[in-house]
């Protein structure tokens, strides 16, 4: 049996900013990264405020670079990191959340 190679998991990262409110970070997550809840947002939102930047999902590269460049459009301060790097604690498939604003 041949082994598949396994692409490496992305993550997609928002930073905090003093520009956006709360309820536009919210609405501009949940626009662009469909699979976020409301909810979800705004814990996202909460920890980028008091962390300075948080993992909205995790994905595959080329989903990650999409949903980076939506949200910069956005207006919005995004990136993407490879998964492995800076794993600080709970949060794996997104639940660890970021968002820019308040």
């Amino acid at each position: 049996k041949e082994e598949m190679e396994r692409e490496p998991m992305w993550r997609l990262l928002i930073h905090n900013d003093d520009v956006h409110t709360w309820d536009y970070v919210i609405y501009a997550i949940v626009s662009v990264v469909k699979t976020v809840t409301r909810k979800k947002a705004h814990r996202i939102t909460t920890t980028v405020h008091t962390m300075g930047s948080a993992t909205v999902t995790i994905t595959w590269k080329q989903q990650a670079k999409k949903y980076c460049m939506e949200l910069q459009k956005w207006g919005l301060t995004s990136s993407i990191a490879p998964e492995s790097d800076g794993d600080k604690g709970p949060g794996g498939g997104g639940d660890g959340g970021g968002g820019g604003g308040a």
